[in-house]
């Protein structure tokens, strides 16, 4: 058995807070597959096509409506189920910025 170094194997994490890192994180967004998606998808316009609404009585929506539309594309887009989706949706920080 041989001895490694750690460091030749060991990655480096940053534990600056989310908020240091927003230009950095949402940069990185922009350049995968997703952030082409959801640059090139006309959000308002389709709030405005859907007729959607923020409700004003009754139990409060967790999401706005461009997020509700933005939900819809990310299910298709991850091909899971509704269950799974908020599962990924609390650990994938892309996701949280698409909505």
């Amino acid at each position: 058995m041989k001895l490694r170094r750690i460091s030749d194997f060991q990655h480096e994490f940053s534990f600056l807070s989310y908020s240091e890192n927003f230009a950095a994180y949402y940069a990185r967004l922009l350049e995968n597959d997703l952030g082409k998606i959801y640059v090139g998808i006309p959000w308002d316009d389709l709030v405005k096509e859907f007729g959607l609404q923020e409700v004003g009585k009754g139990a409060r929506m967790s999401f706005s409506s461009r997020g509700r539309i933005a939900l819809m594309f990310l299910k298709h887009y991850c091909c899971q189920s509704d269950k799974r989706l908020i599962e990924q949706l609390n650990s994938n920080i892309d996701y949280q910025f698409f909505l």
